[in-house]
């Protein structure tokens, strides 16, 4: 009887290829096993280490993070310590720091001289944190905060503080001419809103920087004032913590902050003559 030809067995994928790795490892030591595997496998088990990094570093930031209570940015200022003043401020203003963050950002700086990359950088940080209504209050020098003033950037003080709260500030106001800003929306980009400015900073002298500031105080040359700032440049904050130098200070409330409140105490501890604003600067490194 003619014995019939056995046929191959048909090739089954995956299972095939996994017997044929066991009878290639059966008869070999440990270490060989160890070696074999690295050999084929060490890139894909890089790839899932790197993976598994990675996951575990973000799930740690997405559990550890915390929301605001308060965020506050100080451009340009000079030799200020963040820690401390977060803080003395959080301190002051009994924000629940076990809970919830408190920023305040004193290393920002932005430059119309050059408009570096990093300028670029810090300015569209400052969108962002608009947007997405993190940002609570802002001290910028004055040739600064007119760029963003224009732009719409900061609240009505009058719908921050009560008449009798603001007229305490009376002189110290910062005035914007709302007439004067909607007669140039036609030329306005607001893409660019922040970011690129009329570039008269770079040859101001500190003459003209002043005369600049001082035409934001009086109100009855315009047309339609709008309060949306208050120089800080007498304010204990700025004398003690000498911050900005001879520039001009000016506080502001980003128009889309969600905690008026803390902003307000902000603005009272910035005025505070009791808070040791002096011991919050930082030695120069040379």
């Amino acid at each position: 009887m003619q014995q019939k030809e056995k046929k191959p067995r048909e090739y089954r994928g995956v299972s095939d290829e996994i017997r044929e790795q066991h009878q290639k490892t059966k008869n070999m030591t440990f270490k060989e096993r160890l070696a074999y595997f690295w050999y084929y496998y060490k890139i894909h088990t890089i790839a899932v280490i790197a993976i598994l990094i990675f996951g575990g570093m973000l799930i740690h930031d997405i559990t550890s993070s915390k929301d605001y209570c308060f965020y506050g940015v100080m451009l340009n200022s000079i030799l200020l310590s963040e820690d401390k003043l977060e803080t003395t401020f959080a301190e002051y203003a009994d924000l629940d720091t076990q809970t919830y963050d408190c920023t305040i950002d004193t290393s920002s700086t932005l430059s119309y001289d050059t408009m570096t990359e990093f300028d670029m950088a810090t300015a569209q940080r400052l969108i962002a944190l608009v947007q997405t209504k993190d940002l609570d209050a802002v001290v910028f020098d004055s040739v600064i905060y007119n760029n963003y003033a224009s732009n719409g950037m900061f609240l009505d003080l009058r719908d921050f503080l009560t008449e009798q709260e603001l007229s305490a500030y009376e002189g110290r106001i910062y005035y914007v001419d709302q007439a004067e800003i909607d007669a140039a929306d036609e030329d306005a980009n607001y893409e660019n809103a922040g970011l690129i400015s009329d570039q008269e900073g770079a040859a101001l002298t500190q003459e003209d920087v002043q005369a600049e500031a001082d035409s934001h105080k009086d109100p009855q040359s315009m047309k339609d004032p709008i309060p949306v700032g208050i120089f800080m440049k007498d304010s204990p904050f700025a004398v003690k913590s000498n911050a900005y130098g001879d520039k001009e200070p000016v506080f502001g409330v980003s128009a889309t902050t969600m905690r008026l409140d803390t902003a307000r105490k902000y603005l009272e501890f910035l005025w505070d003559d009791n808070v040791d604003f002096a011991s919050m600067k930082e030695e120069a490194l040379y």
